[in-house]
């Protein structure tokens, strides 16, 4: 093999949300390990580095690098064609390789803004081949999931490699930056499962997984699962995210649930994880098991209060599975997230209604806030069908945030309001609710008063939500920008309170918050 090094690194984001460690690079820093390469690891969202910081770490040894590999998605498009472009002006001949979720829907932007070649879906064998297809300086016609550009400047998408059904012959992620994650007193990322068997309408996850052939929806075995949760908890973890898109799907039944509890309490392991989960899947016994086994806290996609709404995002739980579900969460104990979608393109002032209803029914539950609207996302389903329909205001690949209007003028005035109301607060929900949602190693006193700080938050949001709606009523020619600017003024002490309040745990619990502004509101 060579004895050139690859560097593998992610840009961080323009988000709302604390850093966490990268998985993705870190399977494939442990495939191409396997594969005899030497590999380094630059993840500048966990370390919080500069895009000229990276660029100077790898130009300080650009004579010995094969390739520079960029995980590059929504959030971080802007940096990752910074830094290309930074590169290549420094030296034309440096490769990079670019993959994630942005390379995969918009390869040919990707490759004429600087990247020599980009994979598509995942890729753990593709970047291996890859590697040694640049070290004989070949050009990669036959590696599958690759892309780049031929001597006539013409994109070549290579095919598909059919999905990775045998998750156990994956080795470990490299976990090179655990030591960062834990002195941060962030929980420690894993995957125990890929895909989702869903079909959400919205949902780019879907999109992503089904450009190539093969299940859905993929599981580790129990024991390679378990075998890993103890050999981080050997080394002193003791908080876990689970990031599958649900934790529950396919084979995954109560059974599987009772046995995984099983497993990790035969070898005595003492760990809190926290996860996703479709309350389709939710059952009584699930969530006792899951608890069992060490699960405090799940985000789970309710995603609206109304079953017209539901139906409309193609969602396979209904409301009534969404009652369920939550009802179950409180039984159990557990702090539940629930992923929210309020507005869409068509939704009506009947539904916002019942969606008040159902918030106000179900208010133990953490949300970002009240507003939250459907992004229509490049690979999606929406996506293509608003394009079809000419209903798409169309972004470029950098911000991939493409728009459309509401159709009922009486909601999309709702929507004014809300969206105002929350880009003004917008810094003290997610400082919140960031502690809940990508737990920290804090005690559960700590976390008892950030979810009280949320609840506190929620209750005032759901009165302004009321007061809009019957406002709209009232009143549908109302100004509704100077209505919503009133209210805010008059609640500026109580969120300040809020603020200061949280501020205080942060310094008594010793965490730093290191989020933006939300983007995207």
């Amino acid at each position: 093999m060579s004895n050139k090094k690859i560097i593998l690194t992610t840009l961080s984001p323009k988000t709302h949300r604390t850093s966490e460690e990268n998985l993705g690079i870190e399977y494939l820093k442990a495939s191409l390990v396997r594969e005899k390469y030497d590999v380094e690891i630059i993840d500048a969202w966990l370390n919080e580095l500069e895009v000229e910081e990276v660029y100077n770490r790898i130009i300080a040894q650009e004579e010995n690098i094969l390739f520079v590999g960029i995980s590059s998605y929504m959030s971080n498009t802007a940096p990752t064609v910074k830094l290309m472009q930074m590169l290549k002006k420094h030296n034309p001949n440096i490769k990079i390789a670019c993959g994630g979720f942005g390379p995969t829907f918009y390869p040919e932007q990707y490759l004429r803004s600087g990247s020599d070649y980009i994979m598509r879906g995942e890729g753990e064998k593709s970047i291996c081949e890859l590697a040694k297809s640049i070290e004989k300086n070949q050009i990669p016609y036959d590696v599958k999931n690759v892309g780049f550009l031929d001597e006539n400047n013409k994109v070549i998408l290579n095919d598909m490699e059919c999905l990775n059904d045998d998750l156990d012959s994956l080795p470990f992620p490299s976990r090179d930056t655990m030591n960062v994650v834990l002195n941060k007193k962030s929980s420690v990322n894993m995957i125990t499962a890929r895909g989702c068997s869903g079909n959400c309408e919205f949902c780019s996850v879907i999109s992503f997984f089904r450009l190539s052939d093969g299940k859905v929806w993929r599981t580790r075995s129990i024991e390679n699962i378990v075998d890993e949760i103890e050999m981080l908890y050997k080394q002193g973890v003791k908080y876990i995210k689970m990031v599958d898109d649900s934790f529950v799907d396919g084979i995954r039944d109560e059974k599987w649930c009772k046995d995984f509890a099983d497993e990790i309490a035969k070898r005595n392991i003492k760990v809190k994880l926290r996860g996703q989960i479709r309350a389709d899947k939710i059952t009584d016994s699930i969530l006792y098991d899951l608890k069992r086994a060490g699960f405090f806290s799940f985000a789970c996609g309710i995603e609206n209060g109304s079953q017209t709404a539901l139906s409309r995002m193609n969602k396979k739980a209904t409301l009534e599975d969404n009652k369920r579900a939550l009802e179950l969460f409180k039984k159990h104990g557990y702090i539940v997230q629930m992923g929210y979608i309020l507005f869409d393109k068509d939704t009506t002032y009947e539904e916002l209604l019942e969606n008040y209803d159902f918030m106000s029914e179900y208010d133990f539950a953490v949300t970002k806030g009240i507003f939250s609207e459907m992004f229509s996302a490049e690979g999606t389903r929406l996506n293509s069908r608003l394009r079809k329909e000419n209903k798409l205001k169309e972004s470029d690949f950098i911000s991939n945030n493409n728009k459309y209007t509401i159709d009922d003028v009486i909601v999309e005035k709702a929507y004014i309001a809300l969206k105002m109301w929350h880009k003004s607060h917008s810094d003290i929900y997610d400082m919140t609710i960031d502690p809940l949602t990508a737990p920290k190693a804090i005690s559960d006193e700590s976390m008892k008063e950030f979810y009280d700080c949320a609840m506190k938050l929620k209750k005032i949001d759901l009165m302004v939500f009321k007061h809009v709606l019957e406002k709209l009523k009232e009143n549908p020619d109302i100004d509704i920008e100077e209505y919503i600017t009133d209210f805010i003024s008059k609640t500026r002490t109580e969120y300040d309170t809020v603020k200061q309040t949280v501020k205080s745990l942060y310094k008594k619990s010793q965490l730093t918050y290191n989020a933006d502004l939300n983007p995207f509101i």
